[in-house]
Formats: C-alpha cells, structure tokens, sequence
C-alpha cells in the first residue's frame, strides 16, 4: 500500500509540473512574439492574485474573478 501512495504522489508531482511548465511556456512564447520584455507584468499577476484572494470573501468566487483584473487593469492605468 505505501508504494502505491508514494508512486501516485511521485506522478501528481510531475503532472503538476507539467501543467507549471505548460503555462510558463505559453508565457514565455506570448511575450516573446509580442515584443514585450516587461518585469511589471509578474507584480501584475500577483497583485492580481491577490486581490481575488481578499475578494473572495466578500463577493464570491465569480464576483472575485471578475473584478481582480479589472481592478489591477485600473491600477495600472
């Protein structure tokens, strides 16, 4: 039983990673094709994170998820 759990870890660890190397590549290929070399855009993210943390509690996971990145779209105007 233990080398069933530590194999099933071992592999949600690696797809894991595979979904975290999926998006950094899409990233990497937006930015670079799109010219911008930009290290705002990282704050931007986690201040966006952020924000749909604190405002879950409040509004909801939709209202959260709509308002986040319009309010981190505002802040960088």
């Amino acid at each position: 039983m233990q080398l069933i759990f530590i194999l099933e870890q071992a592999l949600n660890g690696l797809l894991i990673g595979v979904y975290y190397l999926l998006i950094a590549l899409g990233l990497s290929l937006i930015f670079s094709l799109g010219g911008i070399v930009n290290l705002a855009h990282g704050a931007f993210y986690a201040i966006g994170a952020y924000l749909a943390v604190m405002l879950t509690d409040r509004i909801g996971f939709v209202g959260s998820f709509i308002a986040a990145p319009v309010l981190v779209g505002i802040s960088a105007l």
